[in-house]
């Protein structure tokens, strides 16, 4: 539950950010869709939080669950990613577009459903580097949003 409340206080700053300079954001394609990505992160991050506190919950309807959520974030930021266009300049920015954090998330998110499809709790193991890559890669790419509002 940590980590949701930390998602979700990443999630709120980022909102705020994103509102005061919604002027500059909205001129960019890439700007908007970046911003775009990086709260559908850190919402995935909060959503398998708030997942996981479900009681009683089977393990095999939880990887359905987690399943379900990767596969709808993992298209959304396939598709805000195309629509982004552009590539960064800096060598961060080329590494994160190269190393998709939201794609990195779900690609765990998919391995834990299916462990926990097939009835092993095993799989919840594979929830701390998918909500670890959330963490960074939210707050990496909120930098890399406001170092480029300046731009």
């Amino acid at each position: 539950m940590v980590v949701g409340a930390a998602t979700a206080a990443l999630l709120g700053l980022l909102f705020v950010a994103v509102s005061i300079r919604v002027e500059t954001i909205a001129k960019s394609a890439e700007l908007r869709n970046r911003s775009a990505q990086t709260l559908s992160l850190l919402l995935t991050g909060l959503l398998a939080a708030v997942l996981l506190a479900v009681p009683d919950q089977r393990k095999w309807a939880l990887g359905i669950e987690y399943f379900a959520l990767a596969v709808v974030v993992a298209g959304v930021a396939l598709t805000l990613d195309r629509r982004a266009g552009t590539r960064s300049g800096s060598t961060l920015g080329r590494s994160l577009d190269a190393i998709n954090p939201t794609i990195v998330t779900c690609s765990l998110l998919v391995i834990a459903a299916v462990i926990l499809i097939l009835g092993h709790e095993d799989g919840l193991y594979f929830l701390v580097p998918a909500l670890v890559a959330v963490l960074v890669g939210g707050v990496v790419n909120a930098w890399l949003i406001l170092v480029r509002l300046d731009d």
